[in-house]
């Protein structure tokens, strides 16, 4: 089992106008057993969310790469909840909590299973990579007002994780900030985009350099058309089980 993996973070126009940096983060690791990866959303009210996203988005893949030759849904989200509280924890000790706002979009994938596990905006995309009108989403949980979510650092933050279990025939992941999803994802009801993500999958598979892969993401999300969309920053993780369509 092997896989081809691709992840960027792009400035999002907004921060690029007022000279401030890209508050989403995102860490992909890969193990003899499978592979890990985050991405954090930082909260633009959050003066320290950049920190927060940072903090979190390696601390959980980091607690889980070491478990996935064993792990199951239940342990998954105990590992992921044990490594929010700690992240937290680590947190406090430098400010209140509420400067550290993020988001948690995250898979783990092993030769057996797809553990999903999701907290707040952001979407991930499972596809099946022979036919893609077969495919699992992880909808965005939004707040009760508009554009709020739900943040690892509010203290409700338990009860709005979602862990599941994906069905092993789709082995092509996306991970997306709420920002690259306002292009990349189609709405009412989520689904992939053929003109977006299909092109940039089919794209990847053809570099057989990570940095390029990563480089050339990292372009994609930067391009003029992108910033016409949104003025938010822009995260996209892609993961490719090698072998498969």
């Amino acid at each position: 089992m092997a896989f081809q993996l691709a992840g960027a973070s792009a400035t999002g126009r907004g921060h690029l106008e007022n000279g401030t940096g890209c508050e989403d983060a995102h860490y992909v690791i890969e193990g003899t057993d499978g592979v890990v990866a985050c991405v954090c959303d930082g909260a633009g009210s959050a003066p320290r969310s950049a920190e927060g996203a940072t903090a979190l988005s390696r601390a959980i893949c980091e607690a889980l790469l070491p478990k996935l030759a064993y792990i199951q849904s239940d342990d998954i989200a105990d590992t992921v909840s044990n490594a929010i509280r700690q992240t937290r924890d680590q947190l406090a000790l430098k400010g209140p909590l509420n400067e550290f706002h993020s988001t948690l979009c995250g898979i783990a994938i092993t030769a057996e299973q797809c553990l999903v596990f999701h907290l707040g905006d952001g979407v991930i995309m499972g596809i099946n990579p022979g036919d893609w009108s077969d495919f699992v989403v992880s909808e965005p949980e939004n707040g009760e007002f508009a554009e709020t979510t739900y943040f690892f650092t509010l203290p409700q933050w338990q009860s709005h994780l979602r862990v599941f279990s994906a069905p092993r025939r789709y082995r092509t992941w996306f991970l997306m900030s709420d920002g690259c999803a306002s292009f990349a994802a189609k709405t009412s009801p989520w689904r992939p985009t053929d003109n977006f993500l299909l092109p940039v999958h089919n794209y990847l598979r053809e570099l057989p350099d990570p940095e390029a892969r990563n480089a050339t993401l990292l372009k994609t999300l930067q391009s003029p058309q992108t910033d016409r969309i949104t003025a938010d920053d822009k995260t996209l993780v892609w993961i490719h089980e090698q072998g498969a369509y």
